[in-house]
């Protein structure tokens, strides 16, 4: 497995990390990321500013209506961070074909850290294609 660390700079940031995953050459088949934290997420998503921008303010707005959360008590301010964690979804899995990632014309790797900031890593590892027989 290779470890890829991120160091998130705000409480809750967007980042593209197709690039750090990519600068690996993978072998053919699937690749599994997974991020180890209840408090971060990842996703395929487009990424341009605004956008990245737009995946915050969401993470930020989808739980406000619902606060208070019971988690806050004993000093636990983090229960919007492990639900939006919880939806979004820690791990992807993506095809790697001739060493590349398979992945569509606006298609990136967004990092989302919900409880920033923080150093947080990235799982990869890969599965490797088995010829079909038909």
């Amino acid at each position: 497995m290779k470890r890829i660390q991120i160091d998130s700079e705000r409480s809750v940031q967007a980042l593209d990390v197709t690039d750090l995953i990519s600068a690996e050459a993978w072998p053919d088949g699937w690749l599994i990321l997974s991020v180890p934290h209840t408090t971060a997420a990842l996703i395929i998503g487009e990424n341009d500013p605004e956008m990245l921008e737009d995946y915050e303010k969401v993470a930020v707005g989808i739980p406000a209506p619902f606060e208070p959360f019971k988690h806050h008590r004993n000093d636990n301010p983090n229960a919007a961070a492990h639900i939006i964690s919880s939806f979004a979804g820690t791990q992807l899995t993506i095809p790697v074909e001739d060493g590349q990632l398979v992945l569509g014309k606006w298609q990136r790797v967004i990092f989302i850290e919900l409880d920033g900031p923080k150093t947080r890593t990235i799982m990869c590892g890969s599965i490797a294609a088995q010829p079909l027989e038909v």
